[in-house]
């Protein structure tokens, strides 16, 4: 049995909330309202570098990023729009018996989970990708099924799938408060000085959750950071069937393309702020991170850089499900950069949760209000 009926209200038209939305149509349900404030997929949606790995060490995330991986190899079939999802792998390099042990653990899950990643000798590395030095490597650990896809074209094959399904979307909306009944029950939002009647309200807003939370009386412990990334220009060596190739020391990745590449990382010191400059003095730093792990690369030139925002909780980890203390509100906030990886697996499990009364994956761990009891979960592979 469900747990919600009448209209769902979905706050945030990026790629959380159009999987949520087109999930809900598909499982049959016929008054779904997506609110954005701007246009569909514009906000952090849009800067994100579309990497997609079920290399983690927390069974949750492993879990949703398999499912994410099963959708996105038959998005163009069962969404009706084309995407190009690409799996040339993901490699991350080890300089450390420290780093090795403590991935060690996830692998082991991994491999239980039925993610075929694999541990390579420095020499199994340079055989992978030749440009990488590995003198100074212990171990790298790879899985060939991970891989990268456009997040804009995701979005915009949900939105136009969910469209087709009779989810409604107001575009350029500013949802301000949440209306609620005397009892303290969900009964909508005032947008644009309206009310938009709902039983159930889900808030999608990626790096503007605290904000949203807070304008509804709700506290989420969600910061939002700046992530930049910057592109190569054409090197001949780069190859896009190489891996997406992580310094885990450093942070320090390489995701190669037909165009040239992207390089990014190294940044997840930078403090709270909605600041989406690029800060190019950053880009000394990541340069010399990349040139010491793959020389070739100190001598690439970059076309442009960009930056965008993720939505960071203090684990790493989302917050999915219910707000107890207000019936008929419910979270999917705080992805902590995989929002885009997790979309599919959450939109299919928040969707089965409100209408049939049980999520697809055990979505426990990622409970809104663990912060409240201390019950934080752990991730050792984030850069």
């Amino acid at each position: 049995m469900g747990v919600a009926d009448g209209r769902i209200a979905v706050v945030g038209g990026g790629i959380v909330g159009t999987a949520i939305a087109y999930q809900l149509a598909v499982r049959g349900h016929r008054d779904v309202l997506v609110v954005e404030r701007g246009a569909i997929g514009e906000g952090s949606t849009a800067y994100a570098t579309g990497g997609i790995r079920q290399q983690f060490s927390s069974r949750v995330n492993i879990e949703l990023s398999r499912r994410a991986v099963a959708f996105y190899e038959r998005f163009a079939d069962e969404v009706g729009y084309p995407l190009d999802f690409r799996q040339h792998g993901y490699l991350f390099l080890l300089d450390s018996d420290a780093a090795r042990q403590q991935l060690a653990a996830g692998v082991r899950l991994q491999h239980e989970l039925g993610v075929p990643v694999q541990e390579l000798s420095p020499a199994q590395v340079h055989d992978l990708f030749p440009q990488v030095r590995t003198d100074d490597l212990v171990a790298g650990v790879y899985c060939p099924t991970d891989g990268s896809a456009s997040p804009a074209d995701a979005v915009q094959g949900l939105w136009r799938a969910g469209r087709a399904l009779g989810v409604t979307y107001r575009r350029h909306l500013e949802v301000g408060e949440l209306v609620r009944s005397p009892q303290g029950e969900v009964r909508g939002v005032m947008a644009g000085g309206e009310l938009i009647e709902a039983t159930t309200v889900v808030v999608a807003t990626g790096p503007s959750a605290a904000e949203t939370g807070q304008r509804f009386g709700v506290e989420l412990p969600v910061s939002p950071h700046r992530r930049q990334a910057f592109a190569l220009a054409p090197v001949d060596w780069l190859s896009p069937s190489l891996p997406m190739t992580v310094d885990l020391a450093t942070g320090a990745y390489v995701h190669p393309e037909a165009s040239g590449g992207v390089i990014g990382g190294t940044d997840r010191d930078v403090p709270s702020g909605t600041d989406t400059s690029v800060d190019w003095d950053r880009l000394d730093r990541l340069v010399a991170a990349l040139g010491h792990r793959i020389p070739a690369l100190a001598d690439a030139s970059v076309a442009r850089g960009w930056a965008g925002l993720r939505e960071m909780s203090p684990d790493d980890h989302a917050l999915v499900g219910p707000i107890d203390d207000i019936p008929g509100l419910w979270v999917a906030v705080g992805f902590s950069g995989h929002g885009f990886m997790h979309a599919p697996a959450i939109g299919d499990s928040v969707a089965a949760w409100l209408l049939d009364g049980t999520p697809t994956v055990d979505l426990t761990p990622l409970d809104p209000m663990r912060f409240r009891t201390g019950q934080p979960v752990g991730e050792s592979v984030a850069f």
